[in-house]
């Protein structure tokens, strides 16, 4: 299927910029360097409200061309789009083969330029390749990549653990010095400068000076291999200083405290000092648990913290483990602070970990008034939060989603429609499934956390799995936050979802679906059911077939066969949608579109486009987002006067099988038929006016132009409940 080209020029939009941008680059059919990107986005974006790290990671965008992706063009790479942008290429010989079809001199460009609008010591972003083996170095002629190799004689599965963690280390040191300094200084090859300083606690008799077996004299062997600095409270005091004065300047100059907590830790004053004058400062700390047979009296002031578990099976490993752990918890605290200072009013106070009774030290907290302090997501439960109000009842503590939870709105504005499904040209953005999955959650989450009712008309029932339906997903989401919803103060997830599902597809619907309406906690969601076209006088089981299955038990059922594979069956599906989503247009007070299939739907119209032409044809408060491509896009660039080939009759008559005799059903049943050609001519009609006015939907014509490419979840919520307010 033909598609707008991705090289448009489109109205440049520059209100919001993400602090940091990831791009993992790989050649598409390495899978190797694939699959390392892939594993890398897992430890950058944890998923939503997790307390994780969440920086925004991009993909090679998938043309089905090999090329690296252009540069400051939509769907692009543009360095610009971030305050920092952090490029990592996965060179191997694949990318630099320049015989046979293949792209290397256009890689070799690609890295060329980026080198020469990345210098160090003077940008904002930085270019990192990492050789996977040593044709790679190609991509690098000025200095050494770095060398990712794999001895094909070694375990595979160790050499691939020591890989992972050697690039997991390197992405996250440069993304630290990129946030704490501006930039990655310019070094020698094979002399990088230090971008992380460790303070290391520990008991002092936990060291074995004759084997060097210990868990800290392991990890500081495995630290004298990476650019760490690692500060030592006996080796960095000087005989003129003060042992505190010392140990707090070591702290704040550090990048994380790593505490190992063995059986003698919480015996030694010191090692209880350094953690407390560490929470004290607001320092970040990462506990190493590393307990063999128990300990006394455990150190209370040691919660509240990331831990890691020494494991006691491979030291090396273990050791590595820590490193890694430290250096992307430095990043994740280091970034939480940073994200937090954007988004702080004149009258917050940064805490840049959760807040526990031993924040309330903290200098700047203890101004004598009242004060708000600001710390990252999730929010604590309201049972921390108690003790807290106990011990401050002048401190206010919120996070991001509190506020946004909090956003005033008007009271008609109860329910959102949302129109999402798969979509299935997410690579062509730099994006995957997964992300498409997490970053989707998030959003659907910051709109249950504000009270909202999403009235959704997806069923729980189909070919998909589990993890790809999104109305499963989304009771999963009411199950998983319905306290976190109490601790936000919102209104409780009690049938946080209106479920209208459609007929047919409603009538497999069984005990099993039926059962994931209701919690022990509470009601899950309500239902409606999708209504049934009364031109359609024969039964259900005329239409459609049912199967005898007999599961493991021996248990008979009888199940539902509900194909649209004659134009009377499909005619039977789109009628049945098409009602089901007029039904949901009415139900709701806004829809959110993000999304959706082009291509593989049971009806003649795509649902998502669909969906958002109702809106459009009743001026209902419409918010589209574009940046995940699929339906979603394909609307956002027609509105805007880029024409998509999807918009025409030539466009059904080659996707929609049995097109022509299901659209004489229309005749026969004197229904009316809309096209996707005159939705089209309406989109068309729309887009001549100011966007604002188009989508009826409380944001300025920018802040639309910003939805429509915005992929962060967060700030996506933040425009969406900002337009709900304004409605």
């Amino acid at each position: 299927m033909s598609v707008a080209s991705t090289n448009i020029t489109v109205r440049p939009v520059m209100i919001h910029r993400p602090l940091l941008r990831l791009h993992l680059l790989a050649h598409p059919e390495s899978p190797v360097a694939v699959q390392l990107c892939d594993e890398l986005r897992q430890r950058f974006v944890a998923p939503p409200i997790s307390g994780g790290i969440r920086i925004p990671v991009f993909f090679t965008p998938i043309r089905g061309d090999n090329l690296p992706p252009p540069l400051d063009v939509a769907n692009g790479l543009s360095l610009d789009s971030a305050d920092h942008s952090l490029v990592v290429i996965m060179g191997d010989q694949r990318m630099v083969q320049t015989i046979r079809g293949g792209t290397g001199k256009a890689w070799i460009d690609f890295a060329s330029q980026l080198r020469a609008r990345t210098p160090l010591d003077d940008s904002p972003h930085h270019l990192l390749v990492i050789a996977l083996d040593s044709s790679a170095f190609q991509l690098s002629p000025d200095e050494l990549a770095l060398a990712a190799f794999v001895d094909p004689t070694s375990d595979p599965v160790i050499a691939s653990s020591l890989r992972r963690s050697f690039i997991s280390f390197h992405v996250a040191a440069r993304a630290l010095q990129l946030l704490k300094d501006g930039k990655v200084a310019a070094f020698a090859p094979g002399a990088m400068k230090a971008p992380v300083r460790l303070f290391v606690s520990h008991a002092k008799d936990d060291l074995d000076p004759s084997r060097q077996s210990d868990p800290v004299s392991q990890t500081r062997a495995a630290l004298a291999e990476l650019p760490v600095d690692a500060w030592y409270d006996a080796q960095k005091i000087a005989s003129s200083q003060k042992f505190t004065e010392a140990i707090v300047a070591g702290i704040k100059d550090s990048s994380i405290v790593l505490a190992f907590q063995t059986d003698r830790f919480s015996e030694r004053p010191w090692c209880r000092q350094e953690v407390l004058d560490a929470k004290r400062i607001g320092a970040h700390v990462l506990i190493v648990n590393a307990v063999k047979s128990g300990e006394a009296r455990s150190f209370p002031y040691g919660g509240n913290v990331p831990t890691v578990r020494w494991q006691y099976l491979d030291p090396a490993a273990d050791a590595r483990n820590v490193i890694n752990a430290a250096v992307l918890e430095a990043l994740r605290l280091t970034y939480n602070r940073a994200t937090l200072e954007r988004v702080k009013t004149a009258s917050d106070v940064v805490v840049a970990s959760p807040p526990e009774a031993l924040t309330l030290t903290q200098t700047a907290l203890c101004t004598g008034s009242a004060v708000t302090a600001l710390y990252p997501d999730p929010p604590l439960g309201r049972e921390e939060l108690e003790v807290l109000a106990r011990l401050r009842p002048d401190c206010t503590f919120v996070t991001p989603l509190t506020r946004r939870a909090q956003l005033p709105r008007p009271a008609h504005v109860s329910r959102i429609a949302v129109s999402i499904s798969e979509s299935l040209d997410i690579d062509r953005y730099g994006l995957s499934t997964e992300l498409y999955e997490t970053l989707t959650d998030e959003i659907h989450l910051y709109l249950l956390l504000a009270g909202l009712k999403i009235v959704y008309g997806g069923g729980l029932t189909g070919s998909m799995p589990t993890a790809s339906n999104f109305t499963r997903r989304l009771f999963g989401l009411v199950r998983g936050y319905s306290k976190l919803a109490d601790s936000v103060a919102a209104a409780p997830l009690n049938d946080a979802i209106l479920n209208v599902p459609p007929w047919p597809l409603r009538l497999g619907y069984g005990e099993p679906e039926w059962a994931l309406f209701n919690d022990p906690s509470g009601s899950v969601a309500d239902y409606r059911d999708g209504a049934r076209p009364v031109e359609l006088t024969m039964r259900d089981d005329e239409l459609f077939g049912k199967t005898v299955q007999t599961d493991a038990a021996g248990k008979t059922a009888e199940i539902w066969e509900l194909p649209s594979d004659t134009p009377l069956r499909r005619y039977a599906w789109a009628r049945g949608l098409s009602l089901m989503r007029e039904q949901v247009t009415g139900l709701a007070q806004a829809r959110l579109v993000v999304g959706g299939k082009l291509t593989k739907f049971s009806g003649i119209i795509p649902g998502v486009v669909e969906e958002a032409y109702l809106s459009l044809k009743a001026n209902r408060p419409l918010y589209l987002v574009g940046g995940f491509g699929g339906a979603a896009r394909a609307v956002c660039d027609h509105l805007r006067g880029v024409s998509r080939p999807e918009f025409s009759n030539d466009f059904s008559e080659k996707t929609v099988p049995d097109y022509a005799a299901c659209k004489d059903f229309y005749a026969t049943y004197h229904q009316a038929f809309e096209s996707m050609q005159d939705i089209g001519g309406l989109l068309t009609s729309k887009g001549a006016q100011p966007i604002s006015r188009a989508l009826n939907n409380g944001l300025e014509d920018e802040e639309n132009y910003e939805l429509m490419q915005c992929t962060d979840a967060q700030r996506i919520a933040d425009l969406l409940l900002t337009g709900l307010t304004r409605i």
